[in-house]
């Protein structure tokens, strides 16, 4: 129970990554919010509570500033505190500088970055009138080294990144405690609809599956161990830095 009295808020959490952080840290004796953009959510906050943990759905468009401080305000109504948010809610695009359209550029950033500012926003005032927090953004290996087509993302996850140091510089005196979680290619919902495009299919898998030195893709229950490390007292000295979730791949440099 290494969550126990502890309030988390996970967004996006209706699937995927988000869906096992918000099982893990129940588990844990976390109360958990779910938030997801569809009622989605609403499934995994009854499967949870169903196995006997807490979890209360939020549906919120994070896109909206407006849906963002009502949600953080019916958290401070409904528990009084925030422990924990784990900024996951993210998309992905296929394009990269020259071709990317305006709109493909808002909708990117403004859920992968805005969102997750103002979530940050209006959680760290609860976060501080409590004993502080741990804030966990969930930033991507392509703030290192991207891949072909896939900006904008990689730009909402850098800023993602740096915002993560300046949560730290900023309220680390005040208990808040920010960390960037890192993961590599993770086997979700969104990752089979991203390799459904490939012709060769097999290929393209055994191909990256080659670059992952452990030998496997990750899984969602990879990343939810590291948010829960991130999370708990355990790391209650770490701030202003990334864990990358990857398997080896940002170590491996192929051979010419």
């Amino acid at each position: 129970m290494r969550l126990k009295d502890k309030v988390a808020l996970i967004t996006g959490s209706g699937a995927g990554i988000g869906k096992a952080i918000a099982q893990r840290f129940a588990a844990e004796g976390a109360a958990v919010i779910i938030n997801d953009v569809s009622e989605e959510g609403a499934k995994v906050a009854a499967e949870i509570v169903e196995t006997g943990g807490s979890a209360d759905f939020m549906q919120a468009d994070l896109r909206s500033e407006e849906e963002v401080r009502c949600m953080l305000e019916t958290v401070r109504e409904r528990f009084g505190q925030l422990d924990t948010l784990i900024n996951n809610a993210g998309v992905r695009g296929t394009s990269h500088v020259v071709n990317t359209s305006e709109e493909e550029w808002e909708r990117i950033i403004n859920t992968n970055l805005k969102g997750a500012w103002y979530c940050c926003k209006y959680a760290i005032p609860l976060m501080i009138e409590g004993s502080g927090g741990s804030i966990v953004n969930m930033s991507s290996t392509h703030v290192m080294r991207t891949q072909q087509n896939h900006f904008p993302y990689h730009a909402a996850k850098g800023g993602m990144h740096a915002m993560t140091l300046g949560i730290c510089v900023d309220f680390g005196a005040q208990g808040i405690r920010a960390n960037n979680l890192c993961p590599g290619f993770i086997w979700t919902p969104m990752s089979e609809k991203f390799m459904s495009q490939f012709p060769d299919r097999v290929h393209k898998e055994q191909a990256m599956l080659a670059t992952h030195p452990v030998g496997r893709f990750g899984t969602p229950e990879d990343v939810a161990q590291a948010a829960l490390f991130l999370a708990s007292d355990e790391s209650s000295y770490i701030s202003g830095t990334s864990l990358i979730v990857d398997g080896g791949r940002s170590a491996y440099q192929k051979a010419d």
